[in-house]
């Protein structure tokens, strides 16, 4: 009741009835949940859909999950079955059963019990230190685990410990922290490396070893979905060659700041195609047709770029779902876009 946040559902009652039942009321959710959002047909695993929809539904939930470390507080039940999206996009963590305070005294009566009964959770998304009942050892860390669990399962499909053959055998793992590498959980989804990366930490076995703050993981999927962090980035001086006309080349590039000159040798004189902006995309045909440059392009100034390399679009190609389909869109772009250039006689 204390977690007053967009992402959380706040309790408006807690009371006893006249027959001495414990209730409480609180905001009434229309949507479904996360769980059943997953397994919607039309978002299996590497859909594009699944892929967007589904990272942006995951930033929200580290919104809630945030916000209550600052306060104080683990929920250390993160799972696709306590988190609820609504009709227009809203997005609710709920079910706060297990919280933990993260800076009280230790555990005495029945939350001294419940926690000496045995770990407490759902073992497919259980850390190894929850997972072997040791709530000392539980800290934001804990949680992170919890969201790295959940996000493997939104990019993969699976569980982090793979099937499940009994709960048992699940919780074993979980106290091994015996993952299954992200890259090897479902063949038909490949996955872009940065990707695997930050799934690959927050579910580390050791918590020194995922990302110490749920404010960290957030920023590191944030910056992929966004297109921050896969794309590498450079910047070039005024006047500055960033290809030149003949060289044959194996990298694309996007103007993310600045402006270019793309030009042409014309019978010996200088032919200038077009001034290129921010959004404008060059050095494509190459890359894609390792033909040589059929222009030179020179920043007009101070000029940022993002970079598409040979590996970077081999690896897009050569795998499925939602990163295939980008890049496959990224070529058509580029291969309607030359067509057009070289029937206005100006190819790039």
């Amino acid at each position: 009741g204390q977690l007053e946040h967009p992402n959380i559902v706040p309790v408006h009652e807690l009371g006893f009835g006249e027959n001495g039942v414990p209730y409480f009321t609180m905001k009434l959710i229309r949507g479904q949940s996360f769980f059943d959002w997953l397994r919607d047909p039309w978002r299996g695993p590497g859909s594009v859909e699944r892929m967007e929809a589904g990272l942006e539904i995951f930033l929200k939930v580290c919104d809630a999950v945030a916000y209550a470390h600052h306060r104080g507080v683990i929920h250390r039940d993160l799972k696709p079955e306590n988190i609820m999206v609504g009709d227009y996009g809203q997005v609710y963590l709920m079910d706060w059963g297990l919280a933990k305070l993260t800076k009280t005294k230790p555990a005495s009566g029945e939350y001294a019990q419940m926690e000496a009964a045995g770990p407490v959770g759902t073992p497919m998304y259980m850390a190894p230190e929850q997972a072997n009942g040791k709530p000392d050892e539980m800290d934001e860390r804990t949680d992170v685990f919890g969201l790295g669990a959940l996000l493997y399962e939104i990019v993969s499909g699976e569980w982090p410990y793979g099937p499940i053959i009994d709960i048992e055998d699940t919780l074993d793992k979980a106290r091994r922290g015996d993952v299954v590498p992200i890259e090897q959980a479902n063949p038909s989804v490949r996955l872009p490396r940065v990707l695997r990366d930050i799934v690959s930490r927050a579910v580390a076995a050791e918590p020194a070893a995922r990302y110490q703050t749920v404010l960290e993981l957030q920023r590191d999927v944030r910056k992929f979905l966004h297109g921050g962090m896969h794309l590498p980035n450079e910047t070039y001086d005024t006047g500055q060659e960033i290809i030149r006309e003949g060289d044959r080349g194996d990298r694309a590039y996007m103007i993310v700041s600045g402006r270019c000159e793309a030009s042409r040798n014309a019978d010996g004189e200088k032919e200038v195609l077009a001034t290129m902006e921010p959004g404008e995309v060059f050095g494509e045909m190459a890359l894609l047709l390792d033909e040589p440059r059929a222009a030179s392009v020179v920043a007009l100034e101070p000029t940022t770029v993002l970079v598409l390399d040979k590996r970077t679009l081999d690896e897009g190609l050569g795998g499925g779902g939602w990163t295939a389909a980008m890049v496959r869109a990224m070529a058509q772009r580029f291969h309607d876009l030359e067509l057009t250039v070289r029937q206005s006689g100006m190819r790039r």
